[in-house]
């Protein structure tokens, strides 16, 4: 004993922790101050819940709003993928049940007993938590988790601020028992109201300088608890009974014998009583609380993910939450889900354990054993304040600091939403502000130009290799080639954009004396196309009759077999008219097109001369071109026959004397056709130096002859003929020199 006494604290702490699980001595504060600040907030909803007609049920709603917290946090700090995470009821779609039981006691004021009315409100309230519960499992269990992050920022800062334009109205109902409205401003600036909410009013704007001066989690607790100090302070000053303050509001209660305990489970003879058609007419609010969860889990999530920084699986967490919502619905319990601000004060503590999650169950258990005595000296002040708190932080952030983030047309969604959420509905607010929002993106979008690039056939070619005589020809009459690459999403607003780029260049061509030549080809490239709707459908029907009526031809490149059957079906194209095309490239599309204004119709090799020949036109002399031929050794290749293939290490060096070869970008299913060369071409100087092309192949067209020049040929020239191998190098370097400039000019005419 005498030795146990003498040892040094430190060590006696050291001596527990061998004994004890690691995660339990950080889990046990974080856990009993995170429910504290849970139970607190649970009894701050349920006085939202239950006030104005339904205050005098307030024991039971409490004791539901308590049960709730302790069987969600329970099973969410179970089931979760992260441990450490805390849920609790959330504000957002606290506020939609507070009007749901506003509503049905609207509703049944004058129709049933209060017995009735309590077991219809909890009834109703129980039933939002099962329908919310199982739209979560089910969407978890078919991991559509990912999927339905799809609500436009705007919305969500709506649907925010009004969750918090709802609390500050509750902040008003809880703490005077009237609700908030133009009707009631007169008594609620009457001394004897301004009693009951100006504490709560200062306790909120202390909670929010606080809060934001000290970035600590463990602030607003130590703040609540500073308030409720405050507040008898202020009971002890102005020498005000606490019978006195109970009768003037100030306090909750006085709360009648609840003898069976605050927790009150729907029985069956309580479900005799409940009036399932007044519960029926409010199954739209049980949907909105279903999506509003369903959105606070979206947001809680991300935030949490930040928080912890750790990826999180949304379907399984959606499990999680769903399961709990269904223990909290069969127990007659109110809706929950992630808590955000105790996940983040229970990691900032050092508790990340499942552990931390089933002790913050232990104050809300602990309200429901010791009963209605001890919630009976709590301030309503506190209690609104804690609801005035969060509604001020969302409109904040949502009214003032968006402001200054979010472009004009946003920040109005954000107001509109709100604007209707409190006039009409909060799911018609919610929709009202995702119409604007749509509305909004699809005027923006439809201002941007489809055309990504947009050229002519002056400036932009195939990759067929012309003659001097045909890239002249090109040159002069390129501009009868009108090319457009598309991009994005094509609806009515961005193809009727198309089309009116196409009737301008049609009109450009026509009326301008000294203009372009007549539009004869309008090249449409897909690729870069992800889909396109209805209305665009019938824009391009439009443009098929325009090409008709004008005398144009439309070339569809890059098309894919799903936009081609969408388009068909709405006789948008057809390749059965001679004036529709499709070709599966842009290069391709471009070639068919320089072929029909060079009037040589299908692509054919032109007749050959020599190789002898060729190369004295090339880049040798005669008497050097007949020293060159025994270097080289001659093959014929059928078609189809692959001189390299992408990744071969082979450094050879192929001239061209007769057939079709091309240069083949192997980058994807379609390889992309970079060159065709015919007589007098020559490959593989890349690989002849030593540079081997990772993704290109070179693959005969057509039956070709070629003559190979091989590495150890190659050195021989060198040793025995090196004006010829000096040639052959300046040759390639004015190749490679006209091949830069060529794509540098399609780079500036596409830009």
């Amino acid at each position: 004993m005498t030795q146990l006494a003498s040892t040094p604290f430190s060590t006696l702490l050291q001596r527990l922790r061998t004994v004890v699980r690691p995660e339990v001595l950080p889990s046990i504060p974080a856990g009993l101050i995170t429910g504290v600040v849970g139970a607190m907030r649970a009894i701050s909803y349920a006085s939202l819940i239950f006030s104005g007609p339904l205050a005098a049920f307030l024991p039971a709603g409490l004791g539901m709003a308590l049960f709730s917290t302790s069987i969600i946090s329970a099973v969410v700090a179970v089931l979760s993928t992260l441990p450490g995470l805390i849920a609790t009821p959330l504000a957002a779609p606290t506020a939609i049940v507070a009007l749901l039981a506003a509503d049905l006691a609207e509703a049944l004021s004058t129709q049933v007993t209060g017995d009735a009315l309590l077991a219809t409100v909890l009834a109703a309230i129980a039933l939002s938590s099962l329908v919310t519960g199982l739209l979560l499992l089910v969407l978890g269990v078919f991991k559509l988790g990912e999927r339905i992050r799809v609500v436009p920022y705007p919305v969500i800062g709506g649907f925010m601020a009004g969750t918090g334009w709802l609390l500050v109205k509750g902040f008003v109902q809880v703490c005077t028992d009237l609700p908030l409205t133009v009707r009631t401003l007169p008594q609620l600036v009457e001394p004897q109201q301004q009693l009951c909410w100006l504490p709560g009013l200062g306790f909120a704007l202390l909670l929010l300088l606080l809060t934001r001066r000290f970035d600590q989690p463990w602030v607003l607790p130590v703040s609540l608890l500073g308030c409720t100090g405050l507040f008898y302070l202020g009971l002890w000053a102005s020498h005000m009974p606490l019978s006195v303050a109970r009768e003037q509001g100030l306090l909750l209660g006085p709360f009648p014998d609840t003898n069976g305990g605050l927790w009150q489970p729907l029985t069956l003879s309580m479900l005799g009583q409940v009036d399932w058609g007044a519960i029926a007419a409010q199954s739209g609010t049980m949907l909105t609380i279903a999506f509003v969860s369903l959105l606070s889990l979206l947001l809680s999530n991300s935030s949490i993910e930040l928080v912890a920084d750790q990826d999180m699986d949304l379907s399984r967490e959606m499990q999680a939450v769903g399961i709990g919502n269904l223990a909290s619905g069969l127990g007659g319990g109110m809706v929950g889900s992630q808590a955000m601000p105790s996940t983040l004060l229970a990691y900032d503590m050092g508790a990340p354990f499942r552990m931390t999650g089933l002790i913050t169950t232990l104050p809300a258990i602990a309200v429901l054993v010791v009963g209605a005595a001890f919630l009976a000296y709590l301030p309503k002040a506190l209690l609104g304040c804690l609801l005035l708190y969060l509604g001020l932080s969302l409109l904040l952030q949502w009214f003032y600091r968006a402001y200054f983030q979010l472009p004009l047309m946003d920040y109005l969604a954000v107001w509109v939403t709100v604007v209707v959420i409190d006039a009409v509905g909060f799911l018609q607010g919610v929709a009202a502000g995702f119409g604007l929002t749509v509305l909004t993106f699809m005027y923006q979008y439809s201002h941007v130009d489809v055309a990504k690039e947009e050229a002519t056939g002056a400036g932009l070619r195939s990759n067929l290799d012309r003659t001097p005589e045909q890239q002249q020809r090109l040159a002069t009459g390129g501009e009868q080639i009108y090319l457009l690459e598309l991009q994005g999403f094509l609806f009515f607003g961005t193809a009727t954009y198309l089309m009116h780029k196409v009737s301008d260049r049609l009109q450009t061509a026509t009326e301008a004396e000294a203009g372009p030549p007549p539009l004869r080809y309008v090249v449409l490239d897909f690729r870069q196309v992800v889909g396109l709707d209805s209305s665009a459908v019938l824009i391009f029907s439009k443009l098929l009759r325009q090409a008709h009526r004008q005398s144009f031809t439309l070339v569809f490149t890059n098309l894919s077999a799903t936009l081609a059957a969408q388009l068909q079906r709405g006789d948008g194209f057809d390749e059965a008219l001679d004036y529709c095309h499709q070709f599966p490239d842009l290069d391709r599309g471009l070639e068919w097109c320089e072929q029909q204004l060079l009037g040589l119709g299908e692509v054919a090799a032109p007749p050959a001369s020599p190789i002898q020949t060729q190369l004295s036109q090339l880049f040798l002399t005669q008497p050097q071109a007949e020293r060159f031929m025994p270097y080289l050794e001659p093959q014929s290749l059928p078609a189809c026959h692959y001189i390299f293939r992408r990744g071969e290490a082979v450094s050879d060096l192929y001239f061209v004397e007769s057939g079709q070869i091309s240069v083949l970008l192997d980058a994807g299913e379609c390889p992309k056709r970079l060159k065709t060369l015919f007589g007098g071409g020559i490959v593989g100087e890349m690989r002849f130096f030593g540079k081997v092309p990772i993704s290109t192949s070179v693959v005969t067209g057509q039956p070709s002859q070629v003559h190979r020049l091989s590495q150890a040929a190659f050195s021989r020239m060198n040793e025995d003929d090196p004006d010829l191998a000096q040639a052959l190098q300046a040759h390639i370097i004015s190749m490679l020199c006209d091949s830069l400039i060529r794509r540098e000019e399609q780079l500036r005419v596409t830009r």
